[in-house]
This record gives structure tokens, C-alpha cells and sequence, in this order.
């Protein structure tokens, strides 16, 4: 009798998986065994070849380890069915043996109740730790998530609902490809700026999802106090006294009204006419001079002294000399700050 004729091997995956036997896979070179934030429960011993482990820390990769024959990896997200916390990278064609959930649920019948317990308690710790981590990496990301997000409303965005708008699958392409960070935490910023209030995500009647930026001038300075933050500085206007911050929204008050435009795009209003407006918003009929000097300290507003001889005396005049987009932005972060600063919680 003729044996049968021999069958053609499993066709390979789109994924450059292939199948050895049940319990054994290949990896080829360049492939992702799994990718951080991702859900799968499969656990592998390396038989041959090498890995790169790989995390996301703030806008960069950090590359954790090379792994080789024996060693094992993606044990955590077998044992707890929480989120993958790396990425697994083959740098050399991979044959590994798989540990599934059947098997592993097997393995552990088979052993004391009190030494599963241990091995459930050790997970649970190094989770802890490992979110601490995380969490990290989210308050580092944000900034750059915000750039991302801000440079694709100027070259792609469009507008929903009054509020400029990008495609969250788009964003979430253009994040990775920009800076790397993973899908998960890619979820926990976007969260992050949703409970800030600075931006919703909506729904199209054709399914398509949306990220509306509820103010964009907000997202950036949002970005700039983050990055200033990072590199151990402040912005203008973070250490202001509530006495300075008043007296500068009358300075942009008295400004619009009654400023004159300089040749160089600057504002002078005369002080005076701040006075003026003072006692027109009933906030006393001179204008605080501590909180003056405070916003001329910090070079936003520049007093310029002259004086002018009358029949009778010499009369000083002291003029304010300023940028009003300057001062509008900075009262807009200074309104913000207490957002900016509040931690969030997820």
C-alpha cells in the first residue's frame, strides 16, 4: 500500500509566526513576539536565538535586554492576564517553546496551594512596582503627546462641534511612529488631558473616532509648563502674586481700550490711564505699585519715565509699554495654573 502523499507545511502567519508543533513557534528575525500594552497570555522559553526587551520611557525606547537560549519572557501577563510591559523585539531568528494558559492552569494543580500563593503574591508586588513605572513614563509622555497632537491640527486637522479636531486613530499612528510610546499609555495620556478638561473624545455617525481640542492655546502651554517642569525651570507668570495678576488683566484692560500701537507692534498706555481704569472697575484710584514692579521684574511690562516742565512745575509721566498677546497669554496660564498643577489620579 503507498503511504500518502506528504503535506505542505503550515503556510507562515502575517505576523512571521511559524508552527513547529503545538507548543513550539518561530519567530523571524525583525518580528515583535508582543508588543507593550497589548493582551495575550502566552509565555515563551527561548530554545535558540536572541531578543531585545523593550520599554517605553518619555519620548524614547529604552532597551532592557537582550535575552538568549533559556531564557524565559512574557511571564507576567500569563499569570496575571494584565497588559503586556514590554516589547519583545527578535534580533535572531527565535525557536521558542509556548506556555498557554491551559498548560500553565495544569502546572499549577499540580503544586502546594500555599506555593501558588507565594508565586500570586510575588506577581501582585512587582506589578505595584512596575505601575509606579508606568505612571512615570505617562507624566513624561504628555508633552510630547501634546506636540504630536497639536503639529497634526495644523497640517491634517479639521473642526467638529466648534473645537479643532484630528482622527484618534490617526493620533495614535503618528504618536508611536514620533515617539514610540505604546498603546496603553497612549490611552492613559489621552485620559490624562480628558480629566484635565482639555480635550473629548467623540464619536462620528459613520464610527470614526475624534479628538477635539477644546483650546488649543491651552494644550500648548499645558506642553510648555510640562517641558519647563522636565528641565528644572518655570514659566513667566508661574510665581506671580494675586495682586500682579489682577493688575495685569487691567493692563490688558486699559490696553485695548486706550493703548497706542508702537512702531515695533508693542502697546504704550500711559499710567494714568491704567489709574483710570482702576477706578472705572472700582478697584481703588492708584495703581499698586509692589505688583507694578513685580510684573516690570519679570520684563513683561517695561516702565518708561519722562517729565514735561508747565508754567508752574515739572510734571513726571510714566509710561507702560508692553505686548498684549504677551500679557493675554500669560493671564490665560496664570487662570490655568491650579489645573496644570492638580494631579491627576486614574
Amino acid at each position: 500500500m503507498m503511504p500518502p502523499p506528504a503535506q505542505n507545511p503550515r503556510p507562515k502567519t502575517g505576523t512571521g509566526k511559524s508552527i513547529v508543533n503545538r507548543s513550539e513557534k518561530v519567530f523571524k528575525r525583525g518580528n515583535l513576539m508582543f508588543i507593550e500594552g497589548e493582551t495575550s497570555t502566552e509565555m515563551y522559553i527561548i530554545k535558540s536565538g536572541k531578543v531585545r526587551v523593550l520599554k517605553q520611557e518619555g519620548e524614547s525606547t529604552v532597551e532592557l535586554a537582550v535575552l538568549g537560549p533559556g531564557s524565559v519572557l512574557g511571564e507576567l501577563a500569563l499569570l496575571d492576564h494584565q497588559p503586556r510591559t514590554a516589547t519583545a523585539q527578535v534580533i535572531e531568528e527565535v525557536n521558542a517553546l509556548v506556555i498557554d494558559e491551559g498548560l500553565f492552569q495544569r502546572t499549577l494543580a499540580a503544586i502546594p496551594p500555599w506555593l501558588n500563593n507565594i508565586i500570586m503574591e510575588v506577581v501582585k508586588r512587582l506589578r505595584v512596582t512596575m505601575k509606579k513605572s508606568s505612571d512615570d513614563v505617562v507624566q513624561k509622555s504628555i508633552a510630547g503627546v501634546i506636540r504630536v497632537i497639536t503639529m497634526q491640527c495644523g497640517s491634517e486637522g479639521g473642526e467638529k462641534d466648534g473645537m479643532r479636531a484630528v482622527q484618534l486613530a490617526r493620533a495614535k499612528e503618528l504618536i508611536y511612529g514620533t515617539i514610540g510610546l505604546g498603546a496603553l499609555e497612549v490611552e492613559n495620556v489621552l485620559l490624562h488631558l480628558i480629566l484635565k478638561d482639555m480635550i473629548l473624545i467623540r464619536k462620528s455617525e459613520f464610527g470614526q473616532e475624534y479628538v477635539l481640542i477644546k483650546d488649543i492655546e491651552v494644550l500648548t502651554l499645558y506642553m510648555n509648563y510640562l517641558r519647563a517642569r522636565q528641565r528644572g525651570s518655570s514659566m513667566v507668570g508661574e510665581e506671580f502674586s494675586e495682586k500682579a495678576i489682577d493688575l495685569l488683566g487691567t493692563i490688558i484692560s486699559a490696553g485695548e481700550k486706550n493703548g497706542k500701537k508702537t512702531q515695533a507692534g508693542l502697546v504704550s498706555l500711559g499710567q494714568a490711564q491704567l489709574e483710570l481704569e482702576l477706578d472705572r472697575l472700582g478697584k481703588g484710584r492708584y495703581a499698586d505699585l509692589d505688583a507694578l514692579d513685580e510684573l516690570a521684574r519679570a520684563k513683561i511690562v517695561v516702565k518708561q519715565e519722562d517729565s514735561a516742565d508747565s508754567k508752574y512745575s515739572t510734571i513726571k509721566r510714566v509710561t507702560l509699554v508692553f505686548n498684549l498677546e504677551t500679557l493675554r497669554r500669560i493671564r490665560l496660564f496664570s487662570q490655568w495654573l491650579p489645573v496644570f498643577r492638580e494631579e491627576v489620579k486614574f
